[in-house]
């Protein structure tokens, strides 16, 4: 059996190569929208740009399906991540209860 013969990378840089005829080319990609600073974002979510995420620790439970996915629908359609609407949660059943933080 014989060796295939060694490429030479060198023909492969973007100088020396040329695109296949026959391949498609992407249409590039839309920019990035820019992000949300404290000055665009709704009033509230101005509190809640300033959770610290540096000292979050793990937490794991089980709930059910339908559980899982109405939380998760309900922070989507809120545009808060999952966390966001478990510290929203606890502070109304907090106040709901009368507890003080």
């Amino acid at each position: 059996m014989s060796k295939r013969p060694a490429v030479n990378l060198a023909e492969l840089t973007a100088e020396a190569a040329a695109p296949m005829t026959e391949a498609v080319q992407r249409a590039p990609r839309p920019p990035m929208p820019a992000p949300v600073t404290a000055e665009l974002a709704p009033a509230r979510h101005v509190a809640e740009m300033k959770v610290k995420t540096e000292n979050l620790q793990a937490l794991a439970f089980k709930v059910p399906p339908a559980f899982r996915k109405r939380f998760r629908q309900r922070a989507a359609d809120a545009d808060l991540k999952l966390n966001e609407l478990l510290f929203e949660s606890l502070d109304a059943w907090e106040e709901k209860n009368g507890i003080k933080k």
